[in-house]
């Protein structure tokens, strides 16, 4: 049952993975090699279970809860999918902003490795399964010791990065799976999810572009960001570079493995129109 692929992680039986072209894109938005690198050496050292793949069950599905501001907008239907027993993933912020409105994830996701985003684990919960990056700050699994802690790697073309990871684990895809995507911790988390068994996603606050504000929640280190207007097709965007990046990764993405998940996006911000207008898609973001 769809359920229990996060429920029951890790898997009791590991499939081989199905490796699926991905564009090489550097997880580098909000962080420096060396950063990336010392966290990677410091945390592969821990006793924490690496992810693992499971087999697809085509019927699964499961929500997925960014920051964009439309999750507020639309965190009604969210809380209904939540009622119906439908797995919630959040990631970084999203957590505690559902957490405070008694939704409790099956799930959260953490990629950037700066030190202050260890405020984005609180409150803990005993249910949650927490997937942190191996790039994350060392104080997140510290903080996070004695609970459900899962760590995955990012696919990197950062020779050096891969290099400590190969020299740890192995070969990559054989002894350890690093997860393809973009540049942010939502498309790192599709792909993560999409190795885990889940084809079928609901995802809410997947914006990419301003809706009165860049995230539903507080997080000032946005605040002063510089904004652009985005055109695409009959509709403008505000959005700021990183988000533009993201959509660009996005088109990316779905050019590429579309055919190996379902998606609707929630809101009304970019990504949406987006994923309801496909021949942008089949084109590029100006």
């Amino acid at each position: 049952m769809i359920q229990s692929k996060i429920e029951s992680f890790p898997p009791t039986v590991v499939v081989e993975p199905k490796i699926i072209p991905m564009p090489e894109v550097v997880a580098g938005v909000n962080h420096n090699p060396e950063l990336t690198r010392s966290n990677i050496r410091k945390n592969i050292e821990l006793d924490v279970e690496q992810i693992s793949p499971y087999d697809t069950q085509w019927d699964s599905e499961v929500c997925v809860a960014g920051g964009g501001a439309s999750l507020e907008d639309n965190f009604e239907l969210l809380m209904d999918k939540y009622k119906s027993k439908m797995p919630v993933i959040t990631v970084n912020g999203s957590y505690k902003y559902c957490m405070d409105r008694g939704l409790r994830p099956a799930g959260m996701v953490m990629l950037d490795p700066r030190e202050f985003n260890k405020r984005f684990v609180d409150p803990i919960h005993d249910d949650c399964k927490y997937f942190i990056a191996s790039q994350c700050d060392p104080s997140v699994f510290e903080k996070l010791e004695g609970k459900n802690v899962y760590m995955w790697h990012c696919n990197t073309a950062e020779e050096e990065t891969v290099s400590i990871l190969n020299e740890k684990y192995g070969e990559a895809h054989k002894d350890y799976f690093p997860i393809l995507g973009g540049s942010t911790v939502m498309l790192r988390s599709i792909h993560l999810l999409r190795m885990l068994g889940f084809p079928k996603f609901e995802i809410f606050g997947f914006d990419s572009c301003i809706i009165g504000d860049h995230h539903a929640y507080e997080q000032p280190e946005n605040d002063d960001e510089e904004v652009i207007t985005l055109v695409v097709g009959d509709r403008s965007f505000q959005c700021t570079v990183a988000q533009y990046h993201q959509a660009k990764e996005f088109i990316e993405m779905v050019s590429m493995t579309g055919e190996h998940y379902e998606m609707i996006i929630h809101g009304d911000g970019l990504i949406s129109y987006l994923i309801n207008n496909p021949e942008i898609l089949n084109g590029e973001v100006n």
